[in-house]
């Protein structure tokens, strides 16, 4: 009996610790693509929530960037596009760390290279839970060479 008892207690555990990453992957689902429309429409506001403090991206043109006012200024945020798509291949969960890897298609306008064509990259966010919330800490992307 206490075989079976200690056997469901932890199938109870498993299956709870499952439900709570799914609904956590659902969450950072959401979030990129709530800073994918951030970007599109230029929201500042929502990115700056999205984002961490010390947030830092390897950006695809070769530059290390970290958050605040140099990051904000950066060209890719001024300028517009006409369409940014991103798809999360897979998450990874570890503890209060999330690595968030895909695919992204950005066609860039304004004076950026390769403005009205479309720019495959491949992505990989990093996002931790503080105070809380979500955030954005660190982004890795790289253009895909044709």
């Amino acid at each position: 009996m206490k075989k079976l008892v200690f056997t469901f207690s932890c199938l109870v555990c498993v299956c709870q610790v499952f439900a709570q990453e799914q609904d956590t992957e659902s969450e950072i689902r959401k979030l990129e693509q709530m800073e994918v429309q951030a970007i599109l429409s230029k929201d500042t506001t929502t990115l700056l929530k999205l984002w961490d403090k010390d947030y830092v991206v390897n950006a695809p043109d070769n530059k290390v960037n970290f958050a605040g006012k140099t990051t904000l200024d950066r060209p890719v945020l001024r300028n517009s596009r006409t369409s940014f798509t991103r798809d999360v291949e897979q998450i990874i969960i570890r503890g209060n760390t999330i690595f968030s890897m895909g695919s992204e298609t950005v066609v860039p306008t304004g004076n950026l290279p390769n403005a009205q064509q479309p720019v495959k990259r491949r992505y990989t966010n990093i996002w931790m839970k503080q105070d809380g919330a979500w955030k954005l800490v660190a982004r890795h992307a790289n253009v895909i060479c044709p």
